[in-house]
Order: C-alpha cells, then structure tokens, then sequence
C-alpha cells in the first residue's frame, strides 16, 4: 500500500483532515474544497488507504506519512507535513 504521487497524498489528507466526500447532482465528487479525481479516491479504497466507507485507515496514516519521508525536501507541503505528525486513531477510539 504505497501513495504514488502528490495528488493521492493530497487527496488522502483532505480525508484525514476530517473532510467528507459527497456528491453533486451533476456527478462530481467533492472534497471539503477541492474536486478530486474519483480515480484516486476509489484506488485509495482498494488499496486498503481508505475503508468503505472513505474513513482513513490506520495504513492510510502510515502511507502518507512513508511517502512524505521519500519524497524529501523538493516536494515538501507543510499541510501534509503536520497530518504526517498527528498520530494515527487507535483502534479503540473508533465508534
């Protein structure tokens, strides 16, 4: 399970910053802000990144905290920087 570029990192920080996917009528996804690919996002559920119901897992946390550490200093993103720092939910905090 492995982020492959900076859209998906970006993408998976919106959910981990507890934004929430819904949908238009006209069939675009939105993101808090933002209108991601649906691609991403469903290969960030296949991918184990997301559950079922687009809350991230705790190996959604772990991915975009390894990729953060491989993509360096050239492609650092401070927001993404301080949701790699939060820790990931354990599994008793979740309802």
């Amino acid at each position: 399970m492995v982020i492959r570029n900076q859209s998906e990192a970006e993408t998976l920080q919106h959910f981990l910053n507890g934004e929430r996917l819904w949908s238009w009528p006209n069939g675009r996804i939105q993101l808090g802000q933002t209108f991601p690919e649906v691609a991403i996002v469903n290969r960030l559920v296949r991918e184990g990144l997301l559950d079922q119901d687009y809350q991230p897992t705790d190996a959604g946390h772990s991915a975009l905290e390894s990729w953060l550490k491989l993509a360096g200093p050239n492609s650092f993103v401070p927001s993404l920087q301080a949701v790699a720092a939060q820790e990931p939910p354990s599994a008793s905090s979740r309802p």
